[in-house]
């Protein structure tokens, strides 16, 4: 948008043109066209729209196709329309400013500066395919929408649907085979074992891959400052979508939401969404199936009591997971969270290929 012109030309002004050439007047032209002088003063000024009868008529006057007068025509009433939406989406930047800007600005999600007032709403109103901020609050924050239903009231209404959206545009929910709940319980166990990967980041995306196969949508959104929240899921045109914040920065929390939201896509109902933090029945619910998968109970007798990290090493190497999650179920049953981090490790993500 920044290399088109900020006017528009209309087909008046290059008939005007030839008419100048030729030192005719419009009374002229309307005598050969077979039209009113007014109509052709009007036509001139830009107020008239060049319809495709006459556009064959000036063919016929100038010697110009009429295929160019009813491109001209066209390129005119879509620089108007654009001009006029210019105007319109500067008008909406105070209503823009409402939403984590700065956040969007700084991983890439909007290019316009905030100087481009037009250029941001544009790419705001892109993130929550709407055509007008003024849909924003039937669209998302009162929803009839089953998977925005819940969750987005509150002081921090622009914050989660600001999340929600990315994590939708980050899905391509389109591309997703059919979920296949039976593929998904079947590779839980390989799930779990990508945890060992020295490298989260790596196998998280790997993560990624497996999920797609089975129709699961895995996506990872940044943390809004001020927005609290590891994790969410919902389901979208009859796929889950979970969606996780990387919030925290250490491989033990990355790989507990995802198990976490996975409970939710297993044990619960496909026309809600989950959010951690709720502290609703579910939400335990998806906690005791991220716990008990990471460390089955079989093994939970086993978690040392005390600061062991020998311990949880050579458990961890049993169960086949990363010892920060073995280090985090110990911390959890002993209250005990002062120790043993040099078993986590801290991720270091590269958004830019978000």
């Amino acid at each position: 948008m920044a290399n088109l012109p900020n006017y528009a030309v209309s087909p008046g002004e290059h008939i005007q043109e030839w008419l100048d050439d030729r030192h005719l007047n419009a009374a002229e032209l309307a005598r050969r066209l077979g039209v009113t002088p007014k109509h052709v003063s009007e036509l001139l000024s830009g107020k008239a729209p060049l319809s495709a009868k006459l556009a064959l008529g000036l063919e016929r006057v100038t010697g110009t196709p009429a295929r160019l007068w009813n491109s001209i025509e066209a390129g005119y009433r879509e620089d108007l329309a654009r001009l006029a939406e210019e105007e319109s989406l500067v008008q909406q930047y105070d209503q823009a400013k409402q939403f984590p800007l700065a956040y969007l600005r700084k991983w890439g999600y909007i290019s316009a500066t905030s100087r481009d007032k037009a250029g941001t709403v544009r790419e705001l109103l892109s993130i929550f395919r709407i055509g007008n901020l003024n849909s924003f609050d039937a669209t998302w924050a009162h929803s009839k929408v089953a998977y925005r239903k819940a969750t987005l009231n509150g002081d921090k209404t622009f914050e989660r649907a600001t999340w929600l959206a990315l994590g939708e545009q980050a899905a391509a929910i389109e591309e997703l085979p059919e979920f296949d709940r039976k593929q998904l319980e079947a590779m839980v166990t390989d799930l779990r074992s990508l945890t060992a990967n020295p490298n989260p980041v790596v196998a998280i995306a790997e993560a990624q891959a497996m999920l797609r196969n089975v129709g699961v949508g895995l996506c990872l959104v940044p943390p809004i400052p001020g927005f609290g929240v590891h994790g969410a899921t919902r389901w979208i045109l009859g796929r889950p979508i979970v969606q996780l914040s990387v919030r925290g920065k250490k491989d033990d929390q990355l790989w507990f939401t995802l198990f976490h939201e996975l409970g939710h896509v297993l044990l619960h109902d496909h026309n809600s969404i989950f959010m951690q933090g709720s502290g609703s029945r579910e939400e335990f619910e998806a906690d005791v199936y991220a716990a008990t998968t990471l460390v089955p109970d079989e093994y939970r007798d086993r978690l040392p009591a005390n600061r062991n990290i020998r311990t949880v090493r050579e458990l961890a190497k049993e169960l086949g997971v990363a010892p920060s999650i073995v280090l985090g179920q110990t911390q959890k049953a002993t209250g005990d969270f002062a120790w043993g981090h040099e078993l986590k490790v801290t991720l270091e993500w590269d958004m830019g290929s978000k």
